[in-house]
């Protein structure tokens, strides 16, 4: 007898014959996988040789699996469960002389030495739970303590290799004002200009920025004064009537619609522009510009103007004579 297995006939015959004996298309039964247990993907799960066994770590994964015909995933787990390390420095263990590097030294030092890869590092040294070892982050000496408000932080930061949030947080630790802040600490004399001029001229008089004005300001309780809306005082109220409602607009830096307004709102009545003018007013025609002369008398420049026409006194050409100081 033949110790083969007679094959069956329907195995014999063509994919053709078997699909039309069968009235549809023939799908072969699938193969078996190979056996994932030895890590062999596709290396038909064989057998490990010694020589095989002592090439495990003497060169990359991908390179063994190239000379042995093996998939790189086998090496891999097979170099693993045999404790063999990586060919490569970063993907094998940490020894104990390795490990007692870190915390000590920074990251960075550390992957130099060891030759793993300085993210690595840091992940370890998480993993241990040690505290980054960084050199700006090293205790303050009394000599850098000596520079710190006598310089910009960002300079002593230059100069003692440190951050400046580093520099700022230990000098205020210490109780030390920064001198060069660009927003120094107000002084008595700085807030009584608030409210008293618009907050972008109040910036510029002081040097600060518009938004540390506000800031202030409202923080003080002060009201904002406007270029369009006068803030209005029992002082300026009492004014009202009393000038020419545009003199008075040029006093308070106020706009004339806002001294016209406050005026009817409070039932004043407007100042004559017309009134009859002294001989001390009619004297002084022509002795300076019509302009100066209006705001020094409370009229408008146009009555002044005419006044001095009527009688046929000259504009005033030149300077302003002085008068002479009496001697003794």
């Amino acid at each position: 007898m033949s110790d083969q297995t007679p094959s069956s006939p329907f195995a014999e015959l063509s994919a053709r014959d078997k699909k039309r004996l069968l009235g549809h298309a023939y799908s072969p039964p699938p193969r078996p996988k190979g056996n994932r247990g030895g890590g062999g993907n596709r290396d038909g799960g064989q057998e490990w040789t010694q020589a095989e066994m002592q090439l495990l770590g003497t060169a990359p994964d991908e390179e063994i699996a190239r000379v042995l015909k093996r998939t790189r995933s086998s090496i891999s787990c097979k170099r693993q469960k045999a404790g063999i390390p990586s060919f490569r420095p970063w993907l094998r263990p940490w020894s104990e002389e390795e490990l007692g590097l870190l915390g000590k030294l920074p990251d960075a030092e550390v992957a130099k030495r060891t030759g793993h890869t300085e993210f690595a590092a840091g992940k370890k040294r998480r993993d241990l739970g040690l505290a980054k070892v960084d050199p700006k982050c090293r205790p303050w000496t009394q000599g850098e303590d000596a520079l710190l408000g006598r310089f910009p932080d960002k300079e002593v930061a230059r100069r003692t290799n440190r951050t400046v949030s580093g520099v700022r947080y230990r000098r205020s630790a210490l109780g030390l004002g920064d001198l060069f802040e660009r927003n120094p600490d107000w002084t008595p004399a700085e807030e009584k200009l608030l409210g008293t001029a618009p907050d972008d001229e109040i910036a510029r008089q002081l040097q600060r920025t518009k938004l540390a004005v506000q800031q202030r300001r409202v923080k003080q309780g002060i009201p904002f004064k406007s270029r369009t809306r006068h803030h209005w005082t029992k002082e300026d109220e009492s004014l009202l009537g009393t000038v020419p409602d545009r003199v008075l607009a040029e006093r308070l830096g106020a706009s004339l619609s806002a001294v016209k307004s406050r005026r009817w709102e409070m039932g004043v009545a407007g100042e004559n522009p017309s009134r009859s003018w002294s001989a001390t007013e009619k004297a002084l025609l022509g002795t300076r510009p019509d302009a100066e002369l209006a705001r020094e008398l409370g009229r408008t420049e146009v009555g002044v103007t005419l006044q001095r026409r009527k009688f046929g006194i000259p504009v005033f050409k030149g300077k302003v004579k002085l008068r002479p100081q009496p001697n003794g």
